[in-house]
């Protein structure tokens, strides 16, 4: 065993030592509970929510791929690190909503949230199917990436399987036996492995290409010529630039990844757009919304929204990811750079475009000829991202299917005793599953983990009606959610391995993103269904709903103050998402130079997409800022909430609904049963 190995296996013991300790304590304190175990008692305090809630939602997704990514396509990609400004942008519409209402009606699950407001069993159920086949690739591809780094890192020595398997037992443990309390407790700690693993090696990119106006000539060099995976953009987006510093124009009518690409780069300012957009499926999704429930004032969620999200990860995406990615290609792994005359100089090896994913891991592997032991802390860092995601989804993901399946389609009189220990059944099923895909079936784990959050991103629609529009009906909300995760499937990679490549688009046609897709349809599908229900005067649940818009509106108005602020929040949220992460962001190209123009002549010192970029970013933290705490969407309520039980339960509603409608009670979530039953067919004969 190298020493370098060593030095590793000493800080993986050292940090499953902590995940153990927070394991036992924990389950000494949830054993009596089912709030205390799923949600640690609904009292995070706002400190701990801001560390866990931002390694949860971004860490295990980011850390390894943006770097990889940003050196595969370069500044193009930068412009995706807006998810650190649309993420908390869809939280802020929703999270404080969501809490006032578990605080009333006591839910745990969003589940049990969306059948109290729908009265639906079956949008219940296919939020579980949902969760679950969102929690399961994502699981493999985390779990998976820790085996990769492991063998990596410790030179073959130790297998991507067997250090696969025995690391995320680790979070097995903790997950299981301490439940949510043990996560947010090691998140604490993962989180500042994550910031500080993601700074550092931004650092040591910088460190060895010596400074910044070294930097920006090299730069300047390489944007004079054609040298990257896109060539030039010929035109689009203004003019014949190359691909690496350049948005390849708004839009492009092509059909799609794997049919006709986009020239000069797939990231035109539509998908850049569309991505980022499509992101917010992070916290939209039912795993993520029941974070939610768990803090102990809303307070929380502005800390998260502006510091944790906007400022930190915005920081770390914008910059100090950027300076791994590109930096790479700077110090040898691009090969073509190299042949160009165009690198710094050598220091990293060659990483061809098949294998852009590992630039991360030999990153790290610089600080081999300084300090050993830093390349292994380094290497728990990407492990600690990777499980901190990982952690929260296995946790949330088995509380889902044991509280709106099994508890109450199963076993209705089920006891805490035994509920507790078919969710941490469910959880070890679920954490097998993903182990096993991982393994043997890592086709499909690439395939699936690349919709999963486009398919989460599909409840918005169900969201909207629930928290802010009560026109929209049970059955639009069933229906849209349905076909924009059926739009979802066929703009991805698997439309076309189940139609046997038979469409006449790929992925992402017209450069739009497929949870945007998916969206369109179910936008339609919904505002169609619901002005039906309205105007034929069918929607006999339409009071029911709107006592729960009533509840909210009363305890969340806008301070009267501020009323006056509404408009002008319309107003720069709109210039923000045009300008800054929308078609206008295409401006950026040439604002502070034209990019083959010289070092000299750029205004920033900096290619101008990224110095427009940056600028933006910047706003948004202010736009982030002004919506939280300015618009009080994640401010305390205005009075207190009790908690009593002021609305008739689903089964107590009697009366006549259309078929639509009528799709969405108890038994319409047997044909979504049926439904995954022929998926998972359809996976086992495509993919196994």
């Amino acid at each position: 065993m190298s020493e370098k190995s060593l030095w590793l296996f000493i800080f993986i013991l050292l940090y499953a030592a902590y995940c153990f300790f927070w394991g036992v304590r924990g389950s000494r304190y949830n054993s009596d509970n089912p709030e205390k175990y799923y949600l640690a008692s609904k009292n995070i305090s706002s400190w701990v929510f801001f560390f866990a809630a931002t390694a949860a939602t971004f860490a295990g997704l980011t850390v390894i791929s943006q770097t990889s990514l940003v050196f595969h396509d370069g500044f193009q990609y930068v412009g995706t690190a807006f998810i650190a400004i649309t993420v908390p942008l869809g939280s802020i519409f929703f999270f404080k909503r969501q809490w006032m209402l578990s605080r009333k009606f006591g839910y745990i699950t969003p589940g049990e949230m969306y059948y109290d407001y729908y009265k639906s069993d079956t949008i219940r159920v296919i939020s579980v199917i949902v969760t679950f086949f969102i929690a399961i690739p994502l699981l493999a591809v985390l779990f998976g990436a820790t085996g990769y780094l492991i063998n990596t890192l410790t030179e073959g020595y130790v297998s991507r399987e067997l250090g696969m398997w025995v690391i995320s037992t680790i979070v097995l443990f903790y997950v299981t036996r301490g439940g949510f309390k043990s996560i947010v407790s090691v998140g604490v700690v993962q989180s500042w492995l994550y910031f500080l693993t993601v700074i550092f090696l931004g650092i040591i990119i910088y460190s060895f290409i010596g400074n910044f106006e070294i930097f920006g000539r090299a730069l300047a060099k390489v944007a004079s010529t054609s040298v990257s995976n896109w060539g030039n953009t010929n035109g689009y987006g203004g003019g014949d630039y190359n691909g690496y510093f350049a948005l390849p124009g708004v839009i492009q009518w092509v059909a799609g990844l794997g049919k006709n690409e986009a020239v000069g780069g797939p990231w035109t300012a539509m998908m850049i757009f569309t991505f980022s957009i499509s992101f917010m499926g992070i916290v939209l999704s039912p795993s993520f919304s029941m974070w939610s429930y768990s803090v102990k004032h809303p307070k929380a969620f502005s800390y998260y929204q502006i510091w944790g999200s906007a400022v930190i990860v915005g920081l770390l995406l914008f910059i100090f990811t950027t300076f791994q990615g590109i930096g790479a290609s700077l110090l040898g792994a691009n090969a073509e750079f190299n042949n160009n005359g165009l690198s710094i100089n050598n220091l990293l090896p060659v990483v061809s475009n098949e294998d852009h994913s590992l630039i991360i891991y030999h990153i790290i592997s610089l600080m081999d000829k300084y300090a050993l032991w830093l390349t292994g802390l380094l290497a728990l860092g990407l492990i600690a991202a990777l499980q901190s995601t990982a952690a929260a989804l296995l946790m949330t993901s088995g509380s889902i299917v044991t509280r709106d399946l099994y508890k109450p389609y199963v076993n209705k009189n089920i006891t805490w005793e035994k509920e507790l220990a078919a969710a941490r059944i469910i959880m070890l099923l679920i954490f097998l599953a993903s182990l096993y895909i991982a393994t043997f079936a890592k086709p499909a784990m690439v395939i699936f983990s690349g919709i999963a959050i486009s398919i989460a991103f599909q409840f918005l629609m169900v969201l909207l009606g629930l928290i802010w529009f009560p026109w929209i009906t049970r059955g639009a909300a069933i229906f849209g959610l349905i076909i924009g995760i059926i739009i979802v499937i066929l703009t991805e990679t698997i439309g076309q391995q189940i139609t046997g490549n038979r469409l006449p688009w790929g992925r992402w046609p017209l450069t739009i993103h497929s949870g945007v897709w998916g969206l369109l349809f179910n936008l339609f599908i919904c505002f169609s269904i619901s002005a039906f229900s309205n105007i034929a005067k069918i929607d006999i649940y339409r009071s029911h709903r709107q006592k729960f818009h009533d509840f909210l509106n009363e305890h969340m108005g806008l301070h009267p103050s501020r009323t006056k602020l509404r408009s002008f929040a319309y107003v720069i949220a709109l210039i923000w998402l045009f300008f800054g992460v929308g078609p206008g962001q295409v401006l950026g190209n040439n604002f502070f130079g034209e990019p083959g123009a010289g070092y000299e002549l750029w205004i920033l010192k900096i290619p101008s997409i990224w110095g427009y970029q940056i600028i933006w970013w910047i706003f948004g933290i202010g736009l982030i800022w002004f919506l939280a705490s300015k618009m009080d969407l994640s401010t305390l309520p205005n009075k207190p909430i009790q908690a009593n039980d002021l609305y008739k339960k689903p089964d107590e509603i009697q009366g006549e609904v259309n078929y639509i409608d009528k799709v969405g009670t108890g038994y319409g979530w047997i044909l979504i049963l049926i439904g995954m039953a022929i998926f998972s067919i359809i996976f086992y004969v495509y993919f196994v």
